[in-house]
């Protein structure tokens, strides 16, 4: 066996390694239909971007307290200089 890398070699090794993770259960070979149109065997329909959003509005929210309180430090620290 040469070892250049041809379609064939690496389609070899693609489905070694699919059995590898088949045999550890860390895949599974089982298919979906309508997978990749986004049928109904989509279960968790999640908007993330809405989700995150609410995460990333508290912390602005807390960042705008911390830049508030640096700034009322830095004041007070001028004026006792």
């Amino acid at each position: 066996m040469s070892n250049r890398l041809t379609v064939k070699n690496i389609n070899r090794i693609i489905q070694e390694e699919k059995k590898k993770l088949e045999k550890e259960g860390l895949i599974s070979s089982e298919t979906t239909d309508d997978a990749w149109a986004g049928g109904k065997n989509l279960v968790h329909k999640i908007d993330y971007v809405k989700k995150l959003e609410i995460k990333e509005r508290k912390l602005r929210k807390k960042a705008e307290v911390y830049k508030r309180l640096r700034l009322k430090l830095e004041n007070s620290i001028s004026r006792s200089s």
